[in-house]
C-alpha cells in the first residue's frame, strides 16, 4: 500500500514561551492510500489540530508533512488551495447552510469551483443517489434527521471527487443506531470509491467498527500506533487502556470485586480472551484438564473484524496446587490477573 499522508517529526505549537501549547508534539506516522485510519484521543489530545494540519488550515510549526505527494508544510496559500481540492471534510455539527436545499448544499462546492449547471446537477443527483437522499433534494436541512444531515454532509464532502476524506467527530452528535448507519456509509465510500478516510474521534466503538489502523493521542503525542485489533487487545499505555475499559467494561472495578468476593467462595481471576487464545473454549478446556471448576462471574467480549477480544472474571474452585498449575498454563497464552488483596480479606 503506497502512502498518501506522511507526518515526520511534526510539531504544532500555539503561543510562545512558557505559555506555549504543544497541540501536536513530534508526531511521526504514515497513512496508506485507500486506508481507513483512526485517530483517537480525549478532548485536548490534539486530534482536531492534526486534521487541520492535513488540509492546511493550520501551518506546521516544524517537521515535514506530505499529503498526496505535496509537502504541505512548505506550501504557500495558493498551492494549498489546490491540495485542499482533493480533500473532503465532514463535521460533527454538519455545517449545512440552513437557507439552502439539500441539493443546493451539495452543489455549493461545485458552484465555487466553477462547474457549469448541467454538470453540477448531474453530480448532485449522482451523490444523492449514493447517500440515499434523492427524494430529499428540495428539502431544507431543518426538516432532516441528524443522520440525514450527516449524509448530506458526506455527499457535499464527496462533491469534487476528493482522494482523502477527513471525518472530525462526524458521529458524535448522533444516536447509536444512526451512528452505525453513517459508519456503514463511510465503509461504502472507502470500498466503492477508494477514498482514504481519516477518522478523528473520542469513541472507541467508531474505531472498532470502521478503522483498519489507529493512532492513540494524548497531550499532542501519538502514544500507541498500529492495527486496531493489536492496539486494543494488548494496550500498552494507560490512555489506551481507558478507552478499552470505557467501551468494553469487561474488568470489574474494586467495588464490584469486593461484592464478587463476598458472594463467591472461589479464587477470583480475570483472564484475557483474544484471537490467539483460541476463544473461551480453550480457557475452559485448560481448567478442565487440571480438574479446576471456573464459574464466570463477570466479563465482556467483543469483536474487531470478526476477531474476539475482552476478558472473563472467574471464581475458580479445586485443589490449590491444581489452580496454580492451571493459571501457569493460562499465562503461557494469555494474560491473567489475580487479586491477592481479596485473599487477605477472607
Amino acid at each position: 500500500m503506497s502512502e498518501i499522508i506522511r507526518f515526520d517529526g511534526v510539531h504544532k505549537t500555539f503561543g510562545d514561551g512558557p505559555r506555549a501549547v504543544h497541540a501536536v508534539d513530534d508526531v511521526t506516522l504514515t497513512i496508506g492510500e485507500g486506508e481507513i485510519f483512526g485517530v483517537i484521543g480525549y478532548s485536548g489530545a490534539g486530534k482536531s489540530t492534526l486534521v487541520r494540519l492535513i488540509n492546511g488550515l493550520e501551518p506546521v510549526t516544524s517537521g515535514t508533512l506530505v499529503v498526496d505527494g505535496a509537502e504541505v508544510s512548505a506550501l504557500g496559500e495558493k498551492r494549498l488551495r489546490s491540495v485542499r481540492a482533493d480533500i473532503g471534510m465532514i463535521f460533527q455539527q454538519f455545517n449545512l447552510f440552513p437557507s439552502k436545499t439539500v441539493a443546493e448544499n451539495v452543489a455549493y462546492p461545485l458552484r465555487v469551483a466553477g462547474w457549469d449547471k448541467a454538470r453540477r446537477d448531474a453530480r448532485v443527483a449522482e451523490l444523492l443517489d449514493f447517500v440515499g437522499l434523492r427524494d430529499k433534494a428540495q428539502v431544507r436541512p431543518n426538516k432532516l434527521s441528524g443522520g440525514q444531515k450527516q449524509r448530506v454532509g458526506i455527499a457535499r464532502a464527496l462533491a469534487r471527487e476528493p482522494k482523502i476524506l477527513l471525518a472530525d467527530e462526524s458521529t458524535s452528535a448522533l444516536d447509536p443506531e444512526t451512528t452505525r448507519d453513517v459508519l456503514g456509509l463511510l465503509r461504502r465510500v472507502n470500498a466503492e470509491l477508494g477514498l482514504t478516510i481519516v477518522v478523528i474521534t473520542h469513541e472507541m466503538d467508531v474505531v472498532k467498527y470502521l478503522c483498519e489502523r489507529v493512532a492513540v493521542m494524548e497531550r499532542g503525542r501519538v502514544v500507541e500506533l498500529g492495527a486496531v485489533y493489536d492496539v486494543f487487545s494488548r494496550p500498552q499505555q494507560e490512555a489506551t487502556r481507558r478507552f478499552v475499559g470505557t467501551s468494553l467494561r469487561d474488568r470489574p472495578s474494586p467495588e464490584v470485586l469486593s461484592r464478587l468476593a463476598a458472594s463467591h467462595a472461589g479464587h477470583l481471576v480475570t483472564v484475557g480472551i483474544q484471537e490467539d487464545t483460541g476463544s473461551s473454549a480453550r480457557l475452559m478446556r485448560t481448567l478442565g484438564e487440571h480438574r479446576v471448576d471456573g464459574a464466570i462471574v463477570y466479563g465482556g467480549i467483543t469483536e474487531i473484524g470478526e476477531r474476539p477480544f475482552g476478558s472473563l472474571t472467574l471464581a475458580l474452585t479445586g485443589e490449590r496446587a491444581a489452580i496454580h498449575q492451571a493459571l501457569a498454563e493460562l499465562r503461557s497464552f494469555t494474560d491473567v490477573q489475580e487479586y491477592p488483596e481479596l485473599e487477605e480479606l477472607r
